[in-house]
């Protein structure tokens, strides 16, 4: 069984990944500043589907699926690399900056 999670709230997000799973303090490369999670880490996203059945007692029933957007940045302290999800942390803004940046990419003919 995984071991429990502590629970915080998104706006202390850059205090709790000072410390990795075991209680000690992260370092950076150059050991003499806190781990900034706009600075030192990179944003990634990923998209989860997130699903319902209109009636779950008719076999042939329609599912909706509708994507959920999730945004982790990926870090890297003495010890290597560790990913943080930020999804709460980054907040809508992030999500709009996303979706503008994807509806600006234009596909490439070969």
């Amino acid at each position: 069984m995984a071991p429990a999670i502590h629970s915080f709230p998104a706006a202390e997000l850059p205090l709790a990944v000072q410390v990795d799973v075991d209680g000690k303090r992260r370092r950076t490369e150059d050991m003499r500043r806190p781990v900034d999670l706009v600075k030192d880490c990179e944003l990634s996203t990923l998209f989860q589907y997130e699903c319902s059945i209109d009636h779950p007692e008719m076999r042939d029933s329609r599912v909706r699926c509708w994507p959920v957007q999730r945004f982790f940045r990926q870090c890297q302290d003495k010890k290597g690399r560790f990913t943080v999800e930020t999804t709460a942390w980054e907040g809508p803004a992030a999500a709009a900056a996303a979706a503008a940046a994807a509806a600006s990419v234009t596909p490439t003919k070969n």
